[in-house]
């Protein structure tokens, strides 16, 4: 590229995926247009500039590459582990808990050190749901197997899946272990077309070393043709990584990462924040200072993470409240050496971060663990009625371990005082009521909606709009089926309604089972979706259409914040808007310098207002006066909400518009839900006079 374009300092985005001869990894270049255009963050033009420069200054590869192991529990994994690296094996060894990380030394060709960081995954059932954060693309997996159970084939799928949806395109190497133990075959022909990413199947046998050189030697193959193993990396980078490597802290904080950098060469901050983009992707050392909640602790050691998280979640304790966790339970639980009280905090914050829990409204010391409720069903999902419920479904080539808990999360608003279990959540919404279930063996969730006709669509549009959100972290896509109102077994897909509505056809005819029925396509369709929020057109002209909104709060009024975002997601789904918080900073990025560029890119500038939100010298300060001085150029309106009651008298933003209507706070409105449909409806008014412009 010419060097010119580091001059264009109003270049924003910029997307170079498909030059491969630029030699930029993913982690440089960020997400792709597409990814963009659907949600994610653009990478930031001038750091993709300033990496290729300095690559092609100095270069050195890299040389590292990240080996995958995953299996059920006792198939052998950690024994394959010791064989390979150790050349030992010790039928006495301890099962995994939680993620062993090893690092494997290699030579290449004869004459090429390389280095593996070897991931052993635990198999246990609790811990699958958590894996698929440390699943990453540009890996070698090792699928590992036995035939102990009788259903190699079924686990084979199963994790094939799982490694297809959080993996890409990763090349996966199939070992059939213990084959002397118990000897056993998969159907290899049917799993490598369904899986093209295998290379092979190989038999092993630790305890004899069966098969082991022959698993070595096919490592090394498929570790010499990783696409990104060689990726340039400046000397200086090198140096800090190695660095890194070996302190012999478990963490250290951002700053102390910076005056390593510094020491060593690498002044830049957007470089040192893109090599931790880099160490990060390996595993190397872990860096979540995107979140302000997560930012002081620079990881160095991966397994204090993987270990403090997966000691809580198989913690007696927690089995016995069924996933509620006291934060001063986290001292009962932990090594208080290597888990001080201080920092405990942010492995809360983590594990929401992840998804994995979340906080409840009355108690900020007090947190629920979904993947640890109870797994029966209460009595009370049975009063759903199908026949007398807006029905909707998802179909899933593997349901993801996993994916019932992270929505009970997200949606954790809307089920306060509602039953709540391992596999399903009742939800309520302006006086609707909605059974929400996934079911294992059928691989499919489920939604039955019951309450007045004509607003049971709005918590439809909410439901799927958390649904949408959580398919995008999958390599996959579910399928979406309306049940025919009445015939409740019968369900037709939903994009195959959209594409009959597209070419103007007004009805067709299906098979129940009786006979023929006939279905007018705009009644299924206008049943399950909301005026305006059908896809019609397509996702960048919704992108390019969609105001920005910018939350300013307090993080006190977090969970405020997350039930003002519930009722919003109707107008997002209608692409109206795409909102914007410090929760949604990307890893990697300035969270200071990202907060200032979203409110100054936005066009409505939400202003949560609470005693804490005043008391705060960064949204008062620092938030509130760009926002109102924005306001009075006319570049952005700026809309008060006001949460709780505080003296709000003499702010510069007193004599603006105020909502809900008469400046009445949120939280003394008798109904939560009509307050928040009052200010939902303000801001609505206001994107309409925006965009009639």
């Amino acid at each position: 590229m010419p060097k010119e374009l580091i001059y264009l300092t109003n270049l924003t985005e910029l997307y170079l995926h498909s030059n491969k001869y630029l030699r930029l990894s993913i982690e440089v270049l960020g997400p792709t247009w597409s990814e963009v255009v659907r949600g994610e963050k653009a990478a930031n033009a001038q750091d993709i500039l300033n990496y290729y420069f300095r690559v092609l200054a100095e270069l050195t590869p890299l040389n590292e590459a990240k080996l995958i192991l995953v299996g059920f529990g006792t198939v052998g994994k950690t024994s394959l582990v010791n064989r390979l690296i150790h050349k030992s094996f010790d039928p006495k060894s301890a099962k995994t808990e939680g993620i062993q990380i090893t690092k494997w030394p290699m030579c290449l060709n004869g004459s090429e050190d390389i280095k593996l960081h070897v991931w052993d995954f635990g198999g246990q059932e609790i811990m699958h749901s958590t894996h698929q954060f440390f699943l990453t693309e540009r890996s070698l997996y090792l699928l590992v197997l036995n035939g102990r159970q009788g259903h190699e084939d079924a686990d084979a799928e199963y994790w094939l899946e799982l490694i297809q949806s959080f993996g890409g395109s990763s090349p996966i190497i199939v070992v059939l272990n213990k084959i002397q133990e118990h000897p056993f075959d998969v159907n290899r022909g049917a799993l490598q077309q369904k899986f093209p990413n295998i290379r092979e199947f190989i038999a092993t046998d630790c305890e004899t070393g069966q098969g082991i050189d022959h698993l070595r030697v096919a490592i090394e193959r498929e570790t010499d043709a990783l696409e990104h193993l060689r990726d340039p990396f400046p000397a200086s980078w090198v140096t800090i990584k190695d660095r890194l490597a070996d302190m012999k802290a478990n963490y250290i904080s951002f700053e102390q990462y910076r005056d390593i950098c510094q020491a060593d060469g690498e002044t830049d901050y957007g470089a040192q924040d893109s090599l931790a983009v880099h160490l990060h992707s390996l595993g190397i050392a872990l860096n979540y200072k995107d979140d302000p909640r997560l930012r002081d602790t620079h990881v160095l050691n991966p397994h204090w993470v993987t270990n403090g998280i997966y000691t809580l979640l198989n913690a007696d304790e927690l089995a016995h409240t069924k996933g509620e966790l006291e934060a001063a339970s986290l001292s009962r639980n932990l090594d208080p050496q290597n888990y001080p009280a201080e920092r405990h905090g942010f492995l809360l914050e983590l594990m929401r971060k992840f998804e994995l829990c979340f906080r409840f409204e009355e108690d900020e010391h007090r947190y629920l663990i979904p993947d640890l409720l109870d797994k029966q069903q209460p009595a009370a999902a049975a009063e759903f009625d199908p026949a007398e419920c807006l029905n909707f479904r998802y179909e899933y080539p593997i349901l993801p371990e996993g994916l019932l808990p992270r929505f009970i999360v997200r949606t954790h608003v809307l089920s306060e005082h509602q039953l709540r279990w391992r596999t399903g959540v009742i939800l309520t919404f302006e006086g609707n009521r909605a059974l929400v279930k996934a079911d294992p063996q059928d691989r499919c969730v489920s939604i039955s909606v019951a309450g007045p006709g004509a607003s049971r669509r709005r918590l439809l549009a909410v439901i799927r709009s958390d649904f949408e959100r959580i398919h995008r972290s999958f390599k996959f896509t579910p399928k979406e089926l309306v049940p025919v109102p009445g015939h409740p077994a019968v369900a037709v897909d939903y994009k195959e309604l959209l594409v009959r509505e597209e070419h103007r056809q007004t009805s067709f005819d299906v098979f129940t089972g009786d006979g023929l029925l006939t279905l007018t396509v705009r009644d299924l369709l206008n049943g399950v979706d909301l005026e305006g929020t059908r896809p019609l057109t397509t996702a960048m002209e919704r992108h390019s259409q969609a105001l920005r909104l910018f939350f300013s709060y307090s993080h006190k009024d977090d969970l405020l914040r997350e039930q003002l975002e519930t009722h919003l997601k109707l107008l997002q789904r209608q692409g109206l808007i795409q909102p914007w918080h410090d929760r949604r900073i990307l890893p990697g990025d300035d969270w200071a310098g990202e907060i200032d560029d979203n409110l100054n890119r936005a066009d409505i500038i939400l202003l949560l207002v609470s005693a804490d939100f005043i008391a705060s010298d960064y949204c008062y300060d620092i938030e509130m006066t760009r926002a109102m001085e924005r306001h009075e150029a006319g570049e952005a309106r700026v809309i008060p909400i006001i949460l709780r009651p505080v003296d709000w008298r003499g702010t510069p933003f007193n004599k603006l518009s105020w909502l809900p209507q008469n400046g009445e706070p949120v939280v003394q409105w008798e109904n939560r839900d009509a307050a928040w449909l009052n200010v939902e409806t303000g801001i609505k008014r206001v994107i309409e006079s925006k965009l009639s412009r």
